[in-house]
């Protein structure tokens, strides 16, 4: 356990304390959520940095790194689809996690015909997006926290309208998450067609 994979292994905590901070009436708790996901972001970034320049990579790296990621974008998403406004639908999020397994799935088939299977631009700027559209719905959540010691302008004019502008944003998330998957279906179709 070198110093990336605990802080991969640190941000598997996130999720316990992000779903109650965002689901009940805790005071402070979308700002607690905000803070903890941008934590959330900012760690996968470090600890990226630090396996690359510091030779720390590993298998446990390889592995349970993008499934930190996932766990905290799913947890927050679900945790969005049954909090008002309703901005993220619930046929997003089985979209979003049906890429996710769909693409977890061909890189096992992968792995069991000793073929690389790259990142994709395309899935880089789907994962990029997502983190963007997550980080904005918090900030919203957030500004009900702090609607006390923000301009009151500021805060009527996001209350009325950042949902609209929000809920645009995560249809292109949801599309551009479902591109993505298409891609990667067809780019290796050579996976799966023989055992069809």
């Amino acid at each position: 356990m070198n110093l990336a994979n605990r802080i991969t292994f640190a941000r598997f905590c996130i999720p316990p304390v992000l779903i109650p901070a965002l689901l009940t009436d805790m005071r402070g708790g979308k700002c607690l959520a905000l803070a903890l996901f941008t934590v959330g972001a900012l760690t996968d970034w470090l600890d990226g940095l630090l396996a690359r320049r510091y030779g720390m990579e590993s298998d446990f790296g390889r592995l349970m790194d993008p499934l930190a990621d996932k766990l905290l974008v799913i947890s927050a998403l679900v945790c969005f689809v049954v909090m008002p406004p309703q901005v993220v639908r619930a046929w997003m999020l089985v979209i979003i996690i049906a890429r996710e397994f769909i693409v977890t799935g061909l890189r096992q088939l992968a792995l069991q015909q000793h073929t690389v299977m790259s990142a994709e631009a395309i899935g880089k700027h789907k994962t990029a997006w997502q983190m963007i559209g997550i980080f904005a719905l918090l900030t919203y959540y957030a500004m009900g926290d702090l609607a006390s010691v923000l301009p009151a302008a500021l805060v009527r004019f996001c209350m009325a309208h950042g949902p609209r502008y929000l809920s645009a944003l995560f249809y292109l998330i949801t599309l551009l998450t479902l591109v993505s998957g298409v891609i990667y279906l067809w780019r290796y179709r050579s996976l799966y067609s023989q055992h069809t």
